[in-house]
């Protein structure tokens, strides 16, 4: 038996062995949910942090280590489909449909050798990096000061997003 299921039988004994969360659940189960029904058991899971059945700190936890390793897995098997192949049209199953498709291709508009295009990459790029200079010197401002002009120039307003919660996996 290889070591990574060794892991994962010592784990899930461990995981079988310790009280129940009220997070714990099979992950067949999941092939079966429909979209609605995930959507609806996130919303149980929030009500019931909500109303202090579950702990928010343990849950939140348990949330991001399953997304870690959701993402894990989804990375690791999306190349293992792509090299499979699906039969023409997809395949449909579980209330998923799988269906080959090509990521979208950029452009590169250097490669034109239009001088039109170049000369104004050119522009925006020194525009740019003017941007970034200025940026940082007004960074520097902590009242408002006064030029030679006479024009006043204000700090920079700092803007903040909404309160969250950063965690780290160690």
């Amino acid at each position: 038996m290889s070591n990574t299921k060794n892991e994962f039988l010592t784990l899930r004994e461990k995981e079988l062995a310790n009280e129940q969360t009220g997070l714990s659940f099979e992950l067949d189960n999941l092939l079966n949910f429909d979209k609605e029904q995930i959507k609806t058991l996130a919303q149980s899971i929030v009500y019931d942090v909500q109303e202090n059945h579950l702990d928010a700190d343990k849950t939140l936890i348990y949330a991001i280590k399953g997304e870690e390793f959701f993402k894990s897995v989804v990375a690791n098997v999306r190349p293992i489909m792509a090299g499979k192949g699906l039969p023409k049209g997809g395949l449909e199953m579980y209330g998923a449909k799988m269906i080959e498709k090509n990521n979208p291709d950029g452009y590169k508009f250097e490669v034109c050798n239009d001088s039109e295009w170049d000369a104004l990459n050119t522009q925006l790029m020194d525009i740019k990096a003017k941007m970034k200079v200025r940026e940082a010197f007004l960074k520097t401002l902590t009242e408002p000061m006064a030029t030679m002009d006479g024009e006043i120039i204000n700090p920079p307003a700092i803007t903040y997003g909404a309160l969250n919660i950063a965690v780290t996996l160690t």
